[in-house]
């Protein structure tokens, strides 16, 4: 079955509960990434002509950084093939707005000046569940990839819901309608930030302040040479002032910190009102796991030398603090 322009659709499989299985009899446990991207087509009720491949079949609670680059050089790739209306990604729940922003940030002005849209789904059940959200969403998602109105983007369609990728977090452990999105925020970059190769990716940790923090293991990491740190910080971004003076010493030094909350919304400012850590960047709207994958991207776009180099933090800005300019 094909469409009258004798383009396709591409699905990207990548695993997740989406192509999982149920583990025990009584639904109490599945295993993610058991089922080919081709045996779950077969569900999907379309008319439209689709191409599948296999990227790779994982649970994504085990995304890999090397895998993110594989899976935005394959859609970029594809996103110049004029065989494809638009790609499909099916992809693990618990790492989804990781890959989101990624993929908004590497390719998300391709993608629109392509008009070619990109779109990532999943399911919270998994495909052997007699109640399964994997087709509806995968069925969803294909449609959307395949309509031209409204230009390109990279976008997540899961529960009827259809939020820009590099907006949206998982807010809840079970539900089928588990994502959420604010629109309100802006997020996007006027140039795509460059991959980094597979096996090169800044080393960037985070680090959670609570109460009884210590900066043992902390010192540690910058004593081994991490690259970057995200700090998922109390309220506003605050920390804990055992960890203050050890981040105070890695950012005075040129250590690129960034300061998110774990709270996960609202807007984390560049200077906090008890003067620690001056030197921190806010993380603007990212929660730590999108702040880390921003900062890793930065980092890594600063380290191409050319005629108009940008520091990380003046990258970083202008993905989290520019406003959107459409």
């Amino acid at each position: 079955m094909t469409n009258s322009s004798s383009q396709s659709v591409l699905v990207i499989g990548t695993g997740g509960t989406i192509a999982g299985l149920k583990s025990q009899s009584d639904g109490g446990g599945y295993l993610a990434g058991q089922v080919s991207i081709s045996t779950l087509l077969a569900e999907v009720d379309t008319k439209l002509s689709i191409k599948n491949k296999q990227l790779c079949n994982i649970d994504s609670c085990d995304l890999t950084q090397g895998l993110l680059s594989k899976i935005g050089q394959e859609v970029i790739d594809s996103l110049h093939d004029p065989q494809f209306l638009g790609i499909v990604i099916t992809h693990g729940t618990d790492t989804m707005e990781e890959t989101g922003i990624f993929l908004e940030l590497v390719l998300g002005n391709l993608s629109r000046k392509l008009g070619k849209k990109v779109v990532l789904t999943g399911a919270m059940l998994p495909s052997d569940d007699p109640n399964a959200d994997g087709p509806s969403n995968l069925t969803q998602a294909i449609n959307l990839a395949a309509d031209r109105h409204g230009g390109g983007g990279v976008w997540l369609a899961m529960a009827g819901k259809v939020m820009p990728a590099g907006l949206v977090s998982k807010v809840h452990t079970s539900r089928l309608d588990a994502f959420e999105s604010d629109e309100s925020l802006c997020l996007k970059v006027s140039e795509d930030l460059p991959i980094p190769p597979e096996d090169a990716w800044p080393w960037v940790e985070i680090v959670m302040s609570h109460s009884g923090a210590r900066d043992d293991i902390l010192r540690q990491m910058i004593h081994l040479g991490v690259d970057g740190i995200v700090l998922a910080g109390t309220g506003g971004g605050t920390v804990h002032a055992d960890l203050a003076k050890a981040l105070e010493q890695y950012a005075a030094k040129g250590g690129a910190l960034l300061r998110s909350s774990r709270i996960g919304r609202g807007t984390i400012p560049n200077q906090l009102a008890n003067g620690r850590i001056p030197n921190s960047v806010g993380a603007g709207p990212l929660n730590p796991a999108k702040a880390r994958i921003a900062l890793q991207l930065a980092i890594n776009a600063s380290r191409h030398r050319t005629a108009k180099s940008l520091t990380w933090q003046e990258i970083f800005a202008r993905i989290a603090f520019l406003p959107n300019s459409g």
